[in-house]
């Protein structure tokens, strides 16, 4: 077989851009074999070329200009792994207006930026491959835009976030509340100093959007998908939800309907001993139901240096494979984009089952009243655990399990009896999902 070269410009050397260049310089005789094709990284670009890193990279390849790498004829594929969505966007756009192929696993940068990416991309006659944004290493952007095309895809139930899991798995299997199990997730290099993007469900976001965009052909709108994050996911709730047979998962989801697409993030219950409640740890798993294929899951590393490098590493030959074969690319097309028929549904919209907590003085005639006024607004009820205390006086749970209800009304329950019972503190209520 004749191997054909292909040379690669690197923009971002932290983990993932290490991971890459160990991952090329340990298996590039092994892709050789498999593809034919002979990876070269010819140039590095980072702000920081003196900082010790993971994976030892020759100092004669770095450069602080990442223009250079743009510039150079003998480039073909650009990698961005720099992140952010300002000077990662600008880089990008220059190399596909440069005649550059680009790999990038930038979630941020494609949620809030892709249209325009992907339409650049498609007038210069360039391919983004972008894999490694969602999933780290598992082949979901693959399986999403080429193995599900004959499939109206109806529903997407993914874990995303490998730090929310860790810590919604360990609050349950180590009973500790969810502040510990933040530091430790710290700790041990799950999550960052700053976690807010995790925890808060904004990384997760970012990646459903892309799915958004694969599985029904428009970007959302970032600040149109509901997102809600683990902060206010308590021991007590796990402690319940698994005594009625639940296990709390923070699921990014997206669902076709008549009337557009359902899209969130937030916290669910779903029942144990089913795929996604058993995944562990940092691990994602994706659940996709086409209306051919039926039920799909993909499972594995989220995230990681070598599990994401993994992924850029598998766009970079797909690029040069089709290169190669005198191919032309083909992005995403956004087919509902310009037809105009999808759109994002709110969530006053949403029906479905509900856990409520009530936190309440422990008094007569409480529950009642948090009964009449659910029922005055549509919500009935399915199953009520209201526990007591030894003594009279102090504040209990009432446990509230709804049957299929409008979320727009269950909101208006909810602030009916904020306002009119000042013995009941804000509930917290979780959806349930049954995937």
């Amino acid at each position: 077989m004749n191997s054909h070269s292909v040379d690669i410009g690197l923009i971002g050397a932290g983990t993932i851009g290490c991971g890459v260049y160990k991952t090329i310089s340990e298996n590039k005789d092994i892709i050789e074999k498999r593809t034919g094709i002979r990876l070269r990284i010819k140039k590095v670009a980072d702000i920081d070329i003196k900082r010790k890193r993971p994976v030892k990279i020759p100092r004669k390849l770095f450069t602080t200009d990442a223009r250079e790498l743009i510039d150079d004829e003998n480039i073909s594929i650009i990698i961005e792994l720099i992140g952010g969505t300002t000077a990662a966007r600008e880089l990008v756009l220059a190399a596909i207006r440069s005649g550059k192929n680009v790999v990038t696993a930038n979630k941020a940068l494609l949620a809030h930026h892709g249209g325009e990416i992907f339409r650049e991309a498609a007038a210069n006659g360039v391919h983004v491959a972008f894999e490694a944004s969602v999933g780290g290493g598992i082949p979901i952007i693959k399986a999403t835009h080429e193995s599900y095309v004959a499939n109206n895809i109806l529903s997407i139930h993914g874990i995303m976030n490998g730090t929310c899991n860790y810590i919604l798995h360990n609050m349950s299997e180590q009973k500790k509340g969810f502040d510990e199990m933040l530091q430790r997730a710290q700790k041990e290099g799950y999550a960052e100093a700053d976690p807010s993007f995790d925890i808060d469900g904004i990384d997760a976001a970012h990646k459903l959007s892309i799915l958004i965009m694969l599985a029904y052909g428009f970007f959302p709108e970032f600040d149109d998908i509901y997102v809600e994050g683990i902060r206010n996911i308590s021991s007590t709730d796990i402690g319940f939800a698994e005594q009625l047979g639940y296990k709390i998962k923070l699921l990014a989801i997206a669902k076709s309907t008549d009337s557009g697409v359902q899209a969130g993030v937030y916290p669910a219950l779903i029942r144990k001993n089913t795929q996604l409640a058993d995944v562990k740890d940092a691990f994602n798993a994706i659940h996709i139901v086409g209306d051919k294929v039926g039920p799909t899951m993909l499972y594995g590393m989220g995230a990681g240096m070598l599990p994401t490098a993994s992924a850029v590493v598998g766009d970079l030959v797909s690029i040069a494979k089709t290169a190669q074969n005198g191919s032309q690319p083909a992005p995403p097309m956004l087919y509902a984009e310009d037809a105009g028929h999808r759109t994002l549904v709110s969530t006053d919209g949403l029906s479905g089952r509900y856990y409520l907590r009530f936190q309440v003085e422990d008094k007569p005639g409480t529950l009642g009243k948090i009964t009449t006024i659910l029922g005055k607004c549509g919500i009935s009820i399915e199953s009520i655990i209201q526990q007591t205390r030894e003594t009279n006086g102090g504040e209990v749970p009432i446990i509230i399990m709804t049957h299929e209800s409008v979320e727009k009304s269950l909101r208006k329950a909810l602030d009916r009896i904020r306002k009119s019972m000042t013995s009941v503190a804000d509930a917290i209520f979780i959806r349930i999902e049954e995937i």
